[in-house]
Parts: C-alpha cells; structure tokens; sequence
C-alpha cells in the first residue's frame, strides 16, 4: 500500500501480467526538460494538434502536459483489446479498490486522474476531484462530486471578498472546454500505433463529461431528490 496519502497505485493482473502504476497527486506541474526531451514521443509535443483553447505557447513549453503524463500508459497498453478482462486494484494509504472489468474502463479511470494532474490548464481545473479521486465512481457520483467541489471554491470566493457563481455558469462553461479538448486530444493520439482500448477509454473520459454538462444545462432537476435526500435511488441506476 502506498506510504504518501496523495498517492494511487493502480494494478492491472491482465493475461498473466501484474501492471502497475503509481500517480502522485501532490503533482502541480509536469514539464518536460532537456534530459526528456529526446526520449519523449513526437506526438506529446506542444504544437502536435495542439488545442485552440490551449493557452500555454511553444517559445515556452515544449510539450504538452497531458500527453508527457500519459504517454507511459498509452505506450504499456498499446497492443491491448479494450475487452480484455482485467482484474484492478487501485490503492491509497487510506483504502483500497477493486474491480473485475475490461480494460477500456480501468484505463478510463486512470487516465482521468493522470490528465487532471498533468499540469494541463484546462483539465488541471479538475485538481480537486484528483485529490478527492473515486474509483469506478457513478454518474450520479461523479456528478455529486463535481458539484460540491464547485460549490465549494465558490463559498471561499466569497469568504476572499469576491463574487461567488452559484449559478454554475463558470462550470458549465469548463465543460464546454473539456469537450474542445475532446477532439483535440483524439486527434493527437490518433498517431500513436494502438490499439482500441486507448481511444476507447479517452472517448469514455470525454463522454462522462458531456453527460455531465446535459445534467447541469438541465439545472440538475433529474438528481434534485437523490442529492437533497428526498430519495436514495439513484436516477442513472447505479
């Protein structure tokens, strides 16, 4: 069990394999330097495909922080099958996780929790979620824990003397965002040689999020029972 309580260990028991992978989420910034520079693929730099809501500039960053954090996951998985069964087992100080599923949603859930922590200025919104991270967590969840993360920034912007969103409107406008940088992303990875259980599992993350941002175009009217308490099912079933 990891020793640091920022830390996630992830293992993947697939045909025979025990794939591990631990990710600090203390990380608050991933650049690439002189002596990785060489070594890092073409497609983690800075101006491949780069996102046109990306306000990071080449003269000043080489690479991009995402795709430097991802780049040892995407290149262990490459010649899997998004089906494969794997066994996973995600582990904190605190706690420990586990799941039999294919291999597209354990890499779902763990090349979320290394985007938000790569440095990256869009995704790097989702910080606290990292730092509050879920395994295998449900829509309504997901949705619940985004919200309340929200919500608190916004009690300490007020408690700090400026305006609070309690609208969501500033959240809602990070999901439009995320779903720019859904097809930037895709069409980044889209040189590696891979197979389907990496743009499966991308095409997942990115998925989450537009469900996501329908709940709170719609004012979250679907969960109002389940998260105020009037009911203890949850609408997405889960």
């Amino acid at each position: 069990m990891p020793e640091s309580p920022n830390t996630f260990r992830y293992t993947f028991a697939i045909d025979d394999e025990q794939l591990s992978f631990e990710i600090d989420t203390s990380i608050r910034d991933l650049t690439a330097t002189e002596d990785t520079d060489d070594a890092l693929p073409k497609w983690t730099r800075l101006e491949h495909n780069q996102c046109i809501c990306c306000p990071l500039q080449s003269d000043t960053q080489s690479h991009c922080p995402a795709a430097v954090r991802m780049h040892e996951a995407l290149e262990t998985f490459k010649n899997f099958q998004s089906v494969d069964k794997v066994s996973l087992n995600v582990e904190t100080k605190r706690r420990s996780y586990q799941q039999e599923c294919d291999l597209q949603s354990g890499l779902n859930s763990m090349l979320g929790l290394l985007m938000a922590t790569s440095g990256c200025p869009i995704v790097g919104k989702l910080r606290t979620m990292a730092t509050f991270h879920l395994p295998f967590s449900s829509l309504g969840e997901t949705l619940y824990r985004t919200v309340g993360a929200y919500l608190t920034k916004q009690y300490f912007e007020k408690q700090d003397g400026n305006e609070p969103d309690w609208d969501l409107k500033g959240l809602i406008k990070f999901y439009e965002e995320l779903e720019i940088l859904n097809h930037a992303f895709s069409r980044r990875i889209r040189d590696i040689e891979q197979s389907d259980a990496i743009s499966n599992a991308i095409v997942m993350f990115f998925a989450s999020s537009v469900v996501v941002a329908s709940a709170l175009d719609e004012r979250l009217e679907e969960y109002r029972d389940y998260f105020t308490g009037a009911s203890g099912v949850s609408p997405d079933g889960d």
